[in-house]
């Protein structure tokens, strides 16, 4: 459940450059959240996993055709920025790493979206195993990714194992998990678990080849690239499954795990062995005073918003079911909040209107919530449409803020990214343990989504309430 709020689209204009952030984004099974690289004063910068550092003893004031590769998270160490100068040949094509972007991202839709048609279509599942087993692969995720920056050290440190030798073996990985997963109700269970533990492991080193060698504008393309890209796959995905929806066999949808792995394997080619670092950048520019009051409050948004979205995953197939759609039109039709969320941080890239706007937010979190119990209580294809396409244009406008302001703001005094790691992964438990505990009743799960995400949502007003009390206080001063 990587990082801290979630990763946007294309170019940030102005403000979105200073203080020298470097933003990386990470995913949670095609469900990304946001992790950034502060850099410090100091011009010391923390190094994502996966970047190659000088062997020991080594000096650290040019770049050394010699660099040994190793994974070192963020968190463990600290080198001078101008020992973080891009090896040669370290940056991967950007049309190699958008193309294994978008097939894993295509997957991982499949995973976290079709699974739950696959088990109540094929296996008879229940809304409640449905919302089990999507807590069983939250809480995999959760553990994997808790402990996955120590295995990766030790692995790379111990073993020499580099970036591109993990990936390839993920890609394996994910080959036997979609063998597994034709089973039988048992192996489908099991490959769901192992997957959420490849998607931990998967992303944040895809994520250090997006924005290898890149800062300012470049990255913020490339960022953009890569968040459309995944974005995109997610919504395809439950397309391309509709056809086998029709027919009554959707859980071949999970070999779709075989080609993706295989043409992973043969672009893996095109990778170097290690993501070369962050050039240092130094660029500060002006931002909005209610810039850092609009950060702390989407600190609190995005999680919550995960509270709603890891809920309707599970339970979206029993409502369309109860709507009598046709097969073949149930997963086309719940991927319409994929597209809407990925129309809408497009269109948020390109405008300006909405910077430093408390309303926006405010108008986000109401589309959500409102979008969620619109889609929960429809009586029609045409409601739930509606409902689905207000539930992601929320979402995305979430989304696309929580990145913004992380951006802008460049003089955070914390780790954005583990803290929204944990947050995020929070939500994505206490949704369906908080819908679990309810009656069943549609009324109910709107109301138990409602009050769960409210944890989130209700400390958000701290930071609005704090920016209202300093605008006072200067209106004062200025009478």
């Amino acid at each position: 459940m990587r990082g801290v709020c979630h990763g946007g689209p294309t170019q940030v204009r102005g403000e979105a450059s200073s203080a020298g952030v470097e933003p990386t984004t990470s995913a949670f099974g095609g469900r990304r959240s946001i992790q950034l690289s502060y850099k410090d004063m100091s011009g010391h910068t923390s190094r994502p996993i996966g970047q190659c550092r000088p062997p020991a003893g080594a000096r650290a004031t040019m770049p050394d055709p010699a660099l040994s590769c190793s994974f070192v998270p963020a968190s463990a160490t600290q080198l001078p920025a101008n020992a973080q100068a891009s090896a040669e040949g370290g940056v991967a094509p950007r049309w190699a790493v958008l193309t294994v972007t978008w097939a894993n991202s295509l997957a991982s839709g499949i995973l976290w979206s079709g699974v739950p048609f696959v088990t109540e279509r094929q296996y008879g599942f229940t809304k409640t195993q449905n919302l089990a087993l999507a807590l069983a692969e939250a809480a995999v995720y959760v553990v994997v990714a808790f402990f996955s920056g120590s295995i990766l050290r030790r692995l790379g440190t111990r073993g020499g194992l580099t970036p591109r030798g993990w990936l390839a073996g993920v890609f394996l990985v994910q080959v036997a998990a979609s063998f597994v997963a034709l089973t039988g109700v048992w192996g489908l269970i099991a490959a769901s678990c192992i997957l959420s533990a490849v998607g931990a492991s998967l992303w944040p080193v895809m994520e250090s080849y997006v924005s290898s060698g890149q800062h300012g504008g470049n990255m913020r393309r490339s960022l953009g690239y890569f968040n459309v890209t995944w974005m995109s796959a997610t919504g395809a995905s439950l397309l391309l499954m509709a056809p086998l929806m029709a027919v009554g066999e959707a859980q071949y949808s999970l070999l779709a795990m075989l080609p993706v792995s295989a043409l992973s394997l043969v672009l893996l080619r095109w990778f170097p062995s290690c993501p070369a670092p962050h050039p240092p950048e130094h660029a500060h520019t002006h931002i909005a005073p209610q810039y850092p009051y609009l950060l702390k409050a989407t600190r609190f948004i995005v999680p919550a918003s995960y509270v709603f979205i890891s809920v309707i995953g599970p339970v979206l197939p029993f409502l369309l079911r109860d709507l009598a759609l046709d097969d073949g039109m149930k997963t086309p039709l719940a991927s319409v909040w994929m597209f809407s969320r990925t129309f809408v941080v497009m269109a948020l890239s390109q405008v300006t209107f909405w910077h430093a706007r408390w309303s926006t937010l405010a108008v986000a979190v109401a589309l959500l919530a409102g979008g969620f119990a619109i889609t929960i209580m429809a009586t029609s294809a045409t409601m739930a449409f509606v409902g689905l396409a207000m539930f992601g244009a929320g979402h995305g406008t979430i989304y696309y803020a929580g990145l913004y302001y992380a951006m802008a703001v460049g003089g955070a005094e914390v780790d954005a990214g583990g803290r929204f790691e944990a947050l995020i992964g929070l939500g994505y438990v206490i949704g369906p343990l908080a819908v679990m505990l309810c009656d069943g009743s549609k009324g109910q799960l709107v109301g138990a989504t409602w009050a769960a995400a409210m944890l989130g949502l209700v400390p958000a007003l701290a930071p609005w309430f704090a920016w209202r009390r300093r605008q006072a206080k200067l209106a004062g001063v200025a009478a």
